[in-house]
């Protein structure tokens, strides 16, 4: 069918014969019609649900077609989508907890925490809609059309080499990421932070939050510790200006 023009609630659809029709906006797709353009123009495929008054009633559907497409797609993808499998896709929307990407029709969700090893606080500043990416699934529950992934994993582990760049008693500059009422976090490179205890600040004076003497973004340098690579934590200490 051929879609004529936008009507009230939906579509005028032209077909064989000159026969005409109308299709609903919810019969039009599977997601929210933000821009009618799309359509209007365009020869789509259409399933007939409703036939009435001899053919002067009739309603198309092309939400059906693409449901149709949608389940054979799924069923596909069931037979060869694994957890641990690299997949690549497309980003199709961001949201603040995350971005979906387009698994070939399918959507599955990278959580903000999954997208890079550093801390993410925006995520259109990392990824942007359209954008190709490389993700792994993490969680694959088809019951409830749920496909979690991750595209830090696809990227190299900072803490691979972490033993090697920072060892004990070595000394690194640092921007401090959050503060706790234990101490201080700061980042020595994106993905790995140290933690300096609240008694390692305020220069032997007692302190009753971190946040008397220091501030998040405020740049320190820091020396090392304790390295525990198993667990992925540091322990930091010399706190000076830098």
């Amino acid at each position: 069918g051929f879609v004529e023009r936008e009507i009230k609630g939906g579509f005028e659809i032209k077909v064989s014969g000159g026969i005409k029709g109308f299709c609903p906006f919810s019969q039009m797709d599977i997601r929210r019609i933000t821009d009618s353009k799309e359509y209007v123009g365009h020869h789509l495929t259409f399933k007939i649900i409703e036939y009435a008054e001899r053919g002067r009633k009739i309603i198309f559907s092309h939400r059906a077609i693409r449901e149709e497409e949608l389940r054979k797609k799924r069923e596909a993808l069931k037979e060869t989508l694994r957890e641990g499998t690299n997949v690549r896709g497309i980003v199709a929307a961001i949201k603040d907890f995350g971005a979906f990407i387009d698994l070939d029709g399918i959507h599955g969700l990278v959580p903000i925490s999954e997208i890079a090893w550093g801390r993410v606080e925006k995520i259109d500043e990392v990824l942007a809609v359209g954008q190709e990416i490389e993700t792994v699934i993490i969680t694959l529950d088809w019951d409830s059309n749920r496909i979690t992934l991750s595209h830090k994993k696809t990227l190299a582990n900072p803490w691979d080499e972490a033993e090697m760049k920072y060892p004990i008693g070595s000394r690194h500059a640092g921007r401090i990421s959050r503060l706790t009422k234990f101490g201080a976090f700061v980042e020595l490179e994106p993905g790995i932070d140290g933690l300096l205890h609240i008694s390692k600040l305020g220069s032997g004076k007692r302190i009753n939050h971190p946040s008397d003497v220091v501030t998040v973004g405020e740049v320190l340098a820091v020396e090392i510790e304790k390295l525990d690579i198993d667990n992925q934590r540091i322990s930091l200490a010399g706190i000076r200006a830098a």
